[in-house]
């Protein structure tokens, strides 16, 4: 039961960022067949990434223990944020960037709001599974009272980790979407990349559930969280060099429409 609850909020997670996307784009007047266009190639993202998260997830299973590897179904998140954003990107770049000049603009502002939103609705569903949990708590420990115990830890109380993390990416998404809505402002991905980036890498150290391996000394995760959070400053620095920072510094074709009054 519990597998089915955790693969409907994943569901849910993804078709919440598509009405996100859906939301800005009408709140910006993006015309109807730009964003029923970039709806489907995020929908197809959405799934190649799935599938990336179960291959990524198989490799660090494999790296960790070979002979005695199996295959899974069990999922890694930043192999399907690389593989969903990689081929949406592809996607636009080999379908879409000829039709829409400058597209890429307003996305990159949902993207930072709506990938913590999805992810969030992700992590409650582990904590339903029972997956990525953390390190036993000890019962003189002072954090005991933050233990909680799920079907795989054998009724020891662990940190939440998954539940943690559940709460930090809707406290982020909240923050984000209202930048995106309000102020309009490219500054919500790299806000995500680093904060997120942070945060993974250092919540890696409560985790113990078994998540394989692939660079010695760290995690699969923090491997990543590193890569995140450096391209993060590096995006952030080249925004703040450019003084783009907003929507309306950019020139992108057909993505707003005439109001009545300009009409």
């Amino acid at each position: 039961m519990a597998n089915v609850i955790y693969s409907i909020l994943v569901a849910v997670g993804v078709l919440i960022a598509l009405l996100f996307l859906e939301f800005y784009f009408r709140k910006n007047k993006i015309k109807k067949g730009m964003s029923t266009d970039f709806e489907i190639l995020f929908v197809v993202a959405a799934a190649i990434g799935f599938i990336f998260a179960i291959l990524f997830q198989n490799l660090y299973d494999f790296i960790d223990n070979p002979s005695a590897y199996t295959w899974s179904w069990k999922m890694t998140f930043f192999g399907g944020l690389i593989g969903g954003v990689g081929s949406f990107f592809l996607g636009y770049f080999l379908i879409l960037r000829k039709k829409y000049h400058n597209a890429m603009v307003p996305i990159t502002i949902v993207a930072g709001g709506g990938i913590p939103l999805a992810h969030a609705l992700g992590r409650i569903g582990c904590t339903i599974d029972g997956c990525c949990y953390g390190k036993v708590i000890e019962e003189g420990s002072p954090f005991y009272f933050l233990g909680m115990t799920f079907s795989s830890t054998n009724g020891a109380k662990v940190w939440p980790t998954q539940f943690l993390e559940a709460l930090f990416l809707m406290v982020l998404a909240l923050i984000l979407i209202y930048l995106a809505f309000k102020k309009n402002t490219l500054l919500t991905l790299p806000i995500y990349m680093i904060s997120y980036g942070i945060w993974r890498f250092l919540i890696e150290f409560l985790r113990d559930d078994p998540r394989g391996s692939f660079i010695p000394g760290i995690s699969p995760s923090q491997f990543w969280a590193i890569i995140l959070c450096v391209a993060g400053v590096v995006y952030l620095i080249l925004l703040i060099r450019s003084k783009k920072l907003h929507l309306q510094d950019y020139d992108v074709d057909l993505q707003v429409e005439k109001t009545s009054e300009e009409k």
